[in-house]
């Protein structure tokens, strides 16, 4: 499950007797082969302005779709496309806004980050610089239960010590529970709506107001808001965010270490963080098992890369290792090129095809833990988290 470069390499190099072109299987694998360099250099630029540019093609067209044609056809493409961009406004564009590595403006990425989480009315820039920045980031705090993912996730029943039949259950009744996504959602608002932030409170009630009073004027009713709006960017897209957090770290396994281990070690997250490929080797025989491999690629592992682990996320254990790399659009060559030229005491990188392997890994990690074992972390944990 958890491969070293060698064994990696083997995988992706297999992608090289497929139908599918280098440079598509390496966007879709989230891996370079060892030494490929890119067609092109990407631009933060470009990448902001494409995601934007599909946002509010699909969002428009959502809702005119709604008031005019009702076609199911655009409507699960306008899906399709808020969850596309929706996913890579909070887990790109706003997550290197809040490590001011977006443009290099701080001002700017503060500005960009706040719009894009207005749009979607999600946790707004200041208070997720302080959770992702300060805590998730924190050696005496990442991956503890002080973690606001974990503190996130183990609402809904993914938590230490639990057998790892009930994690998997959890896991997906969260995915298809009303209580979850109306938990998340209500979650979602508080950070819009909050006297500590009265200016991005007013623009989001008038946000919220716009939304609900432009297709009840046009329509007379709230079906099209439902079917444009709630459905994509509430539903979906919180079903993609809590699978892929599922997948992240091995959450909990930071605290084998001494206070001074992780205050010391540069790279106190090397082991519980890891590279999520989308794919598998390519069967050396059979026409059948090819012919299955190949559709698992186009039903399993280009859905996860669409839609799931979206732009950098294969490459997250890079970020850690390199937080304030400017050159994230290209992250993905970086890391490769970073596997050979590791610097001295630098642990290996770990990595894990498959979405499925990397939560397989998560919960057997989870499952394993005592109830009680972070008792005697959490107190230097609460003094790191300021609390």
């Amino acid at each position: 499950m958890k491969l070293n470069k060698e064994q990696s390499a083997l995988i992706r190099e297999s992608y090289n007797r497929t139908l599918i072109p280098k440079a598509v299987a390496t966007w879709l694998t989230g891996k370079p082969c060892a030494g490929q360099k890119p067609l092109f250099k990407l631009h933060w630029i470009l990448y902001v302005a494409f995601v934007l540019a599909i946002f509010f093609l699909s969002y428009i067209g959502g809702f005119y779709n709604q008031v005019a044609d009702q076609s199911i056809a655009i409507m699960l493409l306008c899906w399709a496309g808020l969850v596309f961009s929706t996913r890579r406004m909070a887990a790109v564009i706003l997550h290197q806004s809040v490590h001011e590595r977006l443009s290099g403006n701080g001002l700017f990425d503060k500005l960009l980050g706040d719009f894009v989480t207005l749009l979607m009315l999600t946790q707004d820039y200041e208070t997720y610089k302080v959770d992702h920045c300060k805590i998730h980031h924190g050696p005496l705090t990442f991956a503890t239960k002080y973690d606001p993912i974990v503190q996130f996730f183990s609402v809904f029943g993914i938590d230490l010590g639990a057998k790892k039949q009930n994690l998997y259950l959890n896991f997906f009744i969260s995915i298809f529970s009303p209580i979850f996504h109306l938990s998340f959602f209500i979650t979602r608002l508080g950070y819009n709506i909050s006297a500590e932030r009265s200016i991005r409170s007013l623009l989001s009630i008038a946000y919220i107001a716009a939304l609900l009073a432009v297709p009840y004027y046009l329509t007379g009713g709230f079906s099209a808001l439902f079917f444009a709006f709630i459905v994509p960017v509430v539903f979906l897209y919180q079903i993609s965010a809590f699978i892929e957090i599922c997948s992240e770290h091995a959450w909990f396994e930071n605290n084998i270490k001494s206070t001074e281990d992780l205050l010391e070690d540069p790279y106190f997250y090397s082991d519980i963080s890891w590279g999520r490929f989308c794919g598998s080797k390519y069967p050396e025989k059979g026409i059948i098992s090819k012919l299955k491999w190949y559709f698992v690629q186009l039903f399993y592992h280009l859905p996860v890369r669409l839609f799931i682990l979206v732009g950098d996320l294969p490459q997250h254990d890079y970020h850690h290792r390199k937080p304030l790399c400017f050159d994230w659009v290209n992250a993905r060559y970086n890391r490769e090129k970073a596997l050979y030229n590791l610097a001295e005491g630098e642990p290996e990188y770990i990595d894990i095809w498959g979405i499925h392997n990397a939560i397989e890994h998560v919960f057997g990690v989870v499952s394993e833990k005592d109830p009680n074992y972070i008792s005697d972390f959490n107190s230097y944990s609460k003094e790191a988290r300021g609390s």
